[in-house]
């Protein structure tokens, strides 16, 4: 991460604005706690329940709106955590092409990291060394990932050296293959018993190492909550039982949509634990609004950057209009302070949020298709804001035109959506 600091121009607040993860350096700078607005502290529930089951695994799936502080909270719970337990994290996004995320992709990362974390265990364990590169070197394969066998008699470093090349080569294909991607993961999906072994040998490795320092190991995997619903719904309840046959502690980040299926009771089942890091609420569920959330928000905002520079009311108009999605939120200071800029404004106006705003219930009118007015109109005019299950209301969660909030957990139109229908004269 590059150097940061609290915005004192427009110029800058560009770059403060970005709603990156907040680790390290920028944790310490711009961190506000949200926990008593949002109704719970997620890190804090997520640390309490992994000590409790220290030394029984469990599989965690951890979900909020995109944008929302998940990546922050989950670097609270690992800095929380870190004397108790060796954390692996990473982003899926990192590891291979989400657009068609495969349950044997994440599989195949999770393995990777495992190798990663255990050189010395596999070269004091040369048949699980042995057995991870047999299973690869395949005539079907040779082509693909494009690396010379090993010879039998080859020491321990030689056979490393090959397994992080086969490592490396397949998951290029994973990222960027097209063809090529479907052969691996033909040759993998027969073999998908022995690949959880593989990775369980490794977590057994893992663990006998890290006992010596009373520890466990935990890994959290992220922005799989991005993934689309076809993609999340073959991997989360079609392939559940691989994501949960690993002997090791898992956080999975899942996509928010996915509570509301009728398909969550069966997903939640196999998996250990649930939690939910709520959207702020700006308004309550009767329209009036919500002062401590708006206040938070501004506290945050602060924190980013100086509040001179947001003319009279601006701050209050762009958080009044982003719902409390903090990625709205800061998309549009990001485009109002770009569009004062461009205007020779060293303030951002209250005529730039405006237009900010206008380009963001664009983006938003194009997520939503004639089909979904009836259920908008009808969640709109609904008292208790309890949404129905229903595909309609995934495809708009996804699309963060309906925002789920916290209290007794109800659901609302994003401000955006509901001056929509207004345009539309439809409310």
């Amino acid at each position: 991460m590059y150097s940061m600091k609290r915005a004192e121009n427009l110029k800058e607040l560009l770059r403060a604005a970005k709603p990156f993860p907040l680790e390290g350096e920028t944790y310490a700078l711009f961190y506000t706690d949200t926990d008593k607005v949002r109704g719970q502290n997620s890190a804090l529930n997520l640390c309490n329940y992994l000590r409790a089951n220290y030394d029984d695994p469990q599989k965690i799936l951890f979900m909020g709106h995109r944008g929302c502080g998940k990546s922050t909270e989950l670097w609270r719970v690992s800095k929380e955590l870190e004397s108790d337990f060796e954390i692996i994290s990473f982003s899926i996004k990192d590891e291979t092409d989400t657009t068609d995320l495969n349950y044997t992709d994440v599989l195949f990362a999770i393995l990777t990291k495992l190798v990663d974390a255990v050189p010395e265990g596999l070269r004091e364990n040369q048949s699980i060394l042995d057995n991870l590169i047999s299973y690869w070197m395949d005539t079907r394969l040779s082509e693909i990932i494009d690396v010379e066998k090993t010879e039998a008699e080859a020491g321990a470093e030689a056979k490393i050296g090959i397994l992080n090349a086969i490592k490396l080569r397949v998951k290029g294909v994973l990222k960027t293959g097209k063809e090529s991607k479907l052969t691996v993961r033909k040759f993998i999906e027969p073999r998908l018993r022995k690949m959880i072994d593989s990775a369980n040998d490794l977590i057994r490795i893992l663990k006998e190492k890290l006992r010596k320092d009373n520890k466990e190991p935990l890994i959290i995997i992220e922005d799989l909550d991005k993934l689309d619903i076809p993609v999340a719904t073959d991997l989360f309840l079609n392939h559940k039982e691989i994501l949960t046959a690993l002997d090791i502690h898992l956080i999975y980040t899942f996509p928010i949509f996915l509570h509301y299926s009728e398909k969550f009771d069966a997903i939640r089942d196999a998996f250990s634990y649930p939690e939910i890091l709520s959207m702020i609420k700006v308004k309550d569920k009767n329209g009036q609004p919500n002062e401590n959330g708006v206040e938070i928000i501004k506290a945050l905002t602060g924190k980013r950057a100086d509040m001179s520079l947001f003319d009279p009311d601006v701050i209050e108009f762009i958080i009044e209009h982003s719902g409390g999605a903090l990625r709205h939120l800061f998309d549009m200071v990001i485009r109002a302070a770009l569009i004062s800029l461009g205007r020779g404004l060293s303030t951002i106006s209250l005529d730039s949020a405006k237009s900010a705003y206008n380009e963001l219930k664009s983006t938003l009118e194009r997520s939503i298709a004639d089909e979904h007015t009836d259920y908008l109109l009808a969640l709109y005019k609904s008292r208790d804001k309890k949404p129905l299950r229903d595909k309609y209301l995934l495809e708009l969660l996804n699309a963060a035109a309906v925002i789920e909030y916290n209290g007794d957990r109800w659901c609302d139109l994003h401000p955006a959506v509901v001056d929509i229908l207004r345009d539309k004269r439809l409310i």
